[in-house]
């Protein structure tokens, strides 16, 4: 019978977040924006509706709503990395999309003893080169998301369909 040592274990492979479709990252683009617009109205009524301060609570609400998401973007030769610190979200609930000249990272994650407490994150970037959208290794490892797109010629780099 053979015995595995301590030393010989393989590290479990990183956690993958969810690809998923451009209309699924636009669904949650306007879910995200309608909570930040209650939010702004809110704040507004609590200040007794005076006018001229809606940029301000625009911003408070975002501020309250959304997770600030830090992205980076190299350019590694024959691709482009991604990365983007996700402390405290499950890779399961970290949402990505990948077009041309754009990726877009959303997810949220609850919080609170009954899951009331809702914490969004959402960002687009815009790459400096079109990629393979259908040519992405993805993962979420230590609380950072890490994209590897691979650069594409004009042709590849329109999804089919």
């Amino acid at each position: 019978m053979k015995t595995r040592s301590s030393g010989s274990r393989r590290a479990a492979p990183p956690a993958r977040p969810r690809i998923v479709s451009s209309e699924l990252v636009r669904s949650r683009f306007d879910e995200i924006h309608d909570a930040v617009a209650r939010r702004a109205y809110e704040i507004f009524e609590r200040r007794g509706r005076e006018d001229g301060h809606h940029e301000d609570d625009w911003r408070q609400a975002e501020s309250e709503l959304l997770y600030p998401l830090a992205v980076t973007v190299a350019d590694v030769g024959d691709a482009l990395t991604v990365a983007a610190a996700v402390p405290g979200f499950d890779p399961a609930d970290v949402e990505v999309c990948v077009e041309p000249r754009c990726v877009t990272i959303a997810g949220q994650r609850r919080s609170g003893d009954a899951g009331e407490h809702r914490t969004r994150m959402f960002r687009a970037v815009e790459l400096p080169e079109d990629v393979a959208v259908s040519d992405v290794l993805a993962a979420v490892e230590d609380g950072v998301v890490e994209l590897t797109l691979r650069k594409a010629a004009d042709a590849e780099a329109t999804p089919p369909g």
